[in-house]
């Protein structure tokens, strides 16, 4: 048992904090039966019996504590750390819960293992911290030996024998001693490999701990590649940070983000830390779109390269031949990493440099990607020049025209390649504004707007479409594409479909034309529904003749709507029912839902419940398959439609919140899409009571899309 007095940190999982570990590191250094005790709870007793043990340096490699033990019983002496030369840390060692036990398996099987990654994840710290916990393992001793101000590799093993105190020959002196040495800091003279393989050859009962950027590459080698911190532990190492220069620091829900923006390095995360004396979080926040300037400042007593991000980074790009920093550099127009054709394509990428890169822990590979950490690839994105950002333009615009004619049906493949892409997408788009490239901006936005409908992105695609069509200088064919876009995103606006309709006959584009036509039936259905219902047949005309079967679905969809709603019952639901028989004879999983759903509907409102249900459960369980938020938000919307006809009032009015919430993460404004909205709101309201009302509606914004569908379902009437 181990007792020491202090302050503990209260959080959702305990005490935690620096005085917690000690308490534990004290524990540890016991023996079974044994009862120890700090200097600083030895200091609150009075009348107990403590022996004195002296001094001791602890496994969380601290400064010594003195020891007391609670009663006169004689045990073995304390597991502490002795014939070490680790340093001691000037801060606890925090976090790690998952790669310490990883890293001590290691060592245990393997007599060489070098910890890799970027500067600044703490390879260090955890490798100090794991040699102090396998201090009784190796009665010889555990030795640091510490290699950052080196540049010449013969003095690797020189070095170390100062450190042993060899005085007789490194393999001599260690012979067959248990001992671990930790060379720490070995990517500038990794040219020294092959001596510690040799004196590993000679030295039976010696291993060797590796803390570089790259490996060693030689025989027997294990890799262990340091990941930054899982977020939770980020989360409290900021904290405990925080209040070592701010004692009264109390943290708000923009900690948790500075960590996520921060990749959870713990460099980065301490010397944002530092910033807080003179910053709010959230000021630290908004300064991290340009983090390097501000993550300086670190403690006086550091190497320089700990002092700033850049410093860390730098002191890796240093050590780049020249073909690798430019490859290095150019990597950085990347934004969410990319694939090997786009490096090839954009950075003129080859796979032995990019593995070189990889080796040394500036790029990282993950299944088919290519990717750095934010803060390393702000580093290189400083050095990019507009040619490479050109060219990046290009090839993403390229990517994105290539996926267009495979969206209207929904290819699952080109989708989600999108999706993939989306952060370089927005790159190129950026790019492409800052520099007024009109018309290739206008193509780009064009290309990507049913995608970003698909995708839950119709919020930014609509703001982007209508910063574009702002300016009116670019060729006819460019701006119908951004036109056309805007109407599937903007529908509302029916300016855009009126020009995208003079601007398609104008170019004989009857494709263009269509969709514009489709854009003028949405926008004239909330005023003046048969001249929606015209627009509707002579865009369904169109898509006949130009053979495109996924776009006459769409548009016979809203044919049938106007139909029915305009009291022609009949018509419509011949034209759902062709629609929904055509989707399943072509494999077209997007519009039988679409469709399923539009027909469930028709049942609720005319009060055939029995019917309807299995068609939601259907429509739901395909728009599932094919992950369309939208049409999500829009299923639990005809779930809250049946609960209010089946006047399980309460219900419906938490289940529609939860659809209004849905939509909006969608982008899409739920009333604007469906008059029916606004009239089930009204009667929910006039039902429940405004209390009533605005109690359930708060409730069902809290729902995630699966705890809605699982509320509607447990109170539908006819579920099975």
């Amino acid at each position: 048992m181990g007792l020491h007095s202090g302050t503990p940190l209260v959080t959702e999982e305990g005490y935690v904090g620096p005085d917690v570990h000690r308490a534990a590191r004290i524990a540890a250094a016991g023996h079974g039966g044994q009862i120890l005790v700090s200097a600083s709870t030895a200091g609150l007793l009075v009348d107990e019996q403590l022996r004195d043990l002296g001094p001791h340096r602890l496994k969380d490699l601290s400064a010594p504590e003195r020891i007391y033990q609670l009663g006169d019983a004689n045990f073995p002496p304390l597991k502490s750390l002795h014939q070490t030369n680790l340093p001691i840390a000037a801060t606890p060692f925090l976090g790690r819960e998952k790669e310490l036990p990883e890293v001590l398996r290691l060592l245990n099987d393997a007599r060489l293992l070098t910890l890799t990654g970027p500067g600044g994840t703490g390879k260090t710290r955890l490798a100090t911290q794991a040699a102090a916990m396998l201090a009784d393992s190796y009665p010889d001793g555990v030795w640091w030996v510490p290699l950052a101000t080196l540049r010449d590799p013969q003095l690797v093993l020189s070095t170390a024998s100062q450190t042993l105190g060899a005085k007789n020959g490194r393999a001599e002196h260690i012979g067959d001693k248990a001992m671990l040495v930790l060379f720490d800091n070995f990517e500038q003279v990794v040219d020294a490999a092959l001596d510690v393989a040799g004196l590993l050859t000679t030295c039976p009962r010696l291993d060797v701990l590796v803390t570089s950027r790259e490996r060693l590459q030689v025989s027997g080698e294990h890799e262990y590649a340091v990941p930054p911190l899982a977020h939770e532990e980020s989360v409290g190492f900021f904290l405990a940070r925080a209040r070592a220069v701010a004692s009264d620091f109390r943290p708000d829900d923009d900690v948790a983000e500075i960590c996520r923006r921060l990749d959870d390095l713990p460099l980065a995360l301490e010397l944002a830390a530092a910033r807080v004396k003179a910053l709010t979080t959230h000021q630290i926040l908004e300064r991290l779109e340009q983090r390097l300037p501000l993550l300086t400042g670190g403690a006086r007593d550091l190497p320089e390269r700990q002092r700033t991000l850049r410093a860390t980074i730098e002191w890796s790009y240093e050590l780049l031949d020249e073909g690798e920093r430019q490859l290095f550099d150019d990597l950085g127009v990347f934004r969410g990493g990319c694939a090997l054709e786009a490096a090839e394509a954009v950075a003129g990428a080859d796979v032995d440099t990019l593995q070189c890169l990889v080796d040394k822990s500036l790029v990282r590979h993950t299944g088919d990607r290519y990717w750095m950490l934010e803060t390393i690839r702000q580093f290189a994105a400083e050095q990019i020049d507009d040619e490479i950002r050109r060219r990046h333009a290009a090839y993403f615009l390229a990517l994105a025209e290539a996926a267009e004619p495979h969206l209207p049906a929904y290819e699952r493949e080109w989708v989600d390649r999108l999706e993939r892409e989306h952060d370089n997408l927005r790159a190129a788009l950026d790019w492409l504004e800052a520099e007024h490239e009109t018309e290739s901006l206008q193509r780009l936005a064009g290309a990507l707007a049913r995608f970003w409908l698909m995708r839950g992105h119709a919020r930014e695609g609509g703001e982007r479409l209508e910063r574009t069509l702002a300016a009116d200088d670019s060729p006819a064919p460019a701006r119908l594409k951004a036109l056309n876009g805007a109407v599937l995103l903007v529908w509302t606006e029916g300016r855009y479909a009126t020009e995208a309709l003079a601007l398609a006959e104008g170019l004989d584009d009857r494709a263009g034309a269509a969709q514009a036509k489709l854009a003028l039936a949405g926008a004239a259905s909330g005023q003046d529904m048969a001249a929606a219902r015209a627009f509707y047949e002579d865009a369904a005309e169109l898509y006949r003749e130009l053979g495109d079967e996924h776009m006459l679905m769409v548009t016979i969809r809203g044919l049938a709507w106007a139909c029915l709603e305009l009291g022609d019952g009949e018509r419509g639901r011949a034209l759902h029912e062709e629609n929904l028989q055509r989707a399943r004879a072509l494999g077209n999983t997007r519009i039988e839902a679409i469709t399923l759903g539009a027909l469930s509907t028709e049942h609720i409102e005319e009060g055939r419940l029995d019917v309807a249900l299995p068609m939601l459960l259907e429509s739901h369980r395909l728009h599932e398959q094919v992950d369309d938020p939208m049409q999500t938000a829009f299923d639990i919307f005809r779930f809250a439609m049946f609960l209010t006809e089946a006047g399980t009032t309460e219900v419906a009015a938490t289940v529609l919140a939860a659809a209004d919430a849905r939509a909006a993460d969608a982008g899409v404004e739920l009333l604007s899409w469906d008059p029916a909205v606004g009239k089930m709101l009204a009667e929910l309201r006039e039902r429940l009571g405004e209390e009533a009302f605005e109690a359930a509606w708060e409730g069902g914004r809290e729902l995630t899309a699966e705890q809605a569908f699982d509320l509607a379902l447990e109170h539908c009437s006819f579920a099975e």
